[in-house]
């Protein structure tokens, strides 16, 4: 049974024609979920060694195990929701992309392959900026969805909503120093993705598929926004060489504004690493949260300088 949470409509969230940019590319991701061995050589490959390893990680930050009810966004192949559907303590997965080839092929091929507990997943042809829970979520992951959002502030407080209070978001992303300038992100956008062709077979600009170059300080703000208590862990070349999970575990650390920036120690080879430059958790405050009333943006006022 596949859950229909567009029913029709049309989320305003969407660039114009992502959708069938990621339906080519899922049905390019079919062939790797052929059989077993396929699979294998997926999961084993280097990022996605990061990103398992990853959600695996975030335990010790959390402090107790991935349990009850879990939602994963921007699902892809679903290859996580597989993986979790054998965890002994994760009751419902609620599985959800906005891709039809994504939902009704190749998720369903991945959870075969993968052996997962299909009783415990439930497909979801929807998107993260309209999720139909409330206060119902243990544990939403993104594995490289969140930077694929218009509007993060939109899709993190769809997330807030759907999580009880005290659950947890995690999310793997890319992100980009705060330093960075608008101009260069915007060139990045407009420049040809060089492997648009065997993802997508045809020629395509980053910004045609909702890649967004989003810095450490827009996730930051989005998430704070949307009233999650924020723990960002960035990894870098340069970071802390003695990281372990147990520095992951203590969260918060130090004093100044950089306190978790790791050297990424549990990537599958560390001489020449593959990894997400961000791991981004969230947890909704036990009390509901609240907001500070902070202003993000100028827009309509004038600078009294």
């Amino acid at each position: 049974m596949t859950l229909n949470w567009l029913d029709g409509k049309i989320d305003p969230f969407i660039r114009p024609g992502a959708v069938e940019l990621q339906s080519s590319l899922h049905s390019q991701l079919i062939k790797n979920f052929a059989n077993e061995d396929a699979a294998a050589r997926f999961l084993s490959s280097d990022r996605v060694h990061w990103r398992r390893q990853a959600v695996l990680r975030s335990q010790h930050i959390m402090g107790k195990p991935i349990s009850g009810t879990v939602l994963e966004i921007g699902a892809g192949s679903g290859w996580c929701s597989s993986l979790l559907s054998l965890m002994p303590n994760v009751n419902k997965i609620y599985c959800m992309d906005y891709d039809p080839v994504s939902v009704n092929t190749l998720i369903p091929q991945v959870q075969t392959v993968l052996s997962a507990d299909a009783s415990k997943i439930e497909k979801v042809y929807g998107t993260f900026n309209d999720i139909k829970l409330i206060n119902e979520l243990d544990f939403i992951v993104s594995i490289g969805a969140l930077h694929h959002s218009e509007n993060l502030f939109v899709t993190l407080s769809e997330c807030f909503k759907a999580l009880k209070p005290g659950g947890w978001l995690f999310a793997t992303e890319p992100a980009y120093y705060d330093s960075e300038n608008n101009r260069a992100i915007l060139n990045r956008y407009k420049k040809e993705d060089l492997n648009s062709i065997a993802k997508y077979g045809r020629r395509a600009k980053h910004e045609e598929n909702s890649d967004h170059y989003y810095r450490l300080c827009e996730y930051t703000a989005a998430s704070y926004s949307s009233k999650f208590d924020t723990f960002p862990f960035v990894f870098d070349m340069d970071g802390n060489r003695n990281a372990d999970d147990r520095a992951l575990s203590e969260r918060k650390v130090g004093q100044g504004f950089h306190k978790n920036v790791f050297f990424p120690y549990f990537a599958k080879d560390v001489g020449n690493p593959v990894f997400d430059s961000l791991l981004l958790m969230l947890q909704k405050p036990e009390d509901g949260g609240c907001e500070t009333g902070h202003v993000l943006s100028c827009q309509g006022s004038k600078s009294q300088f």
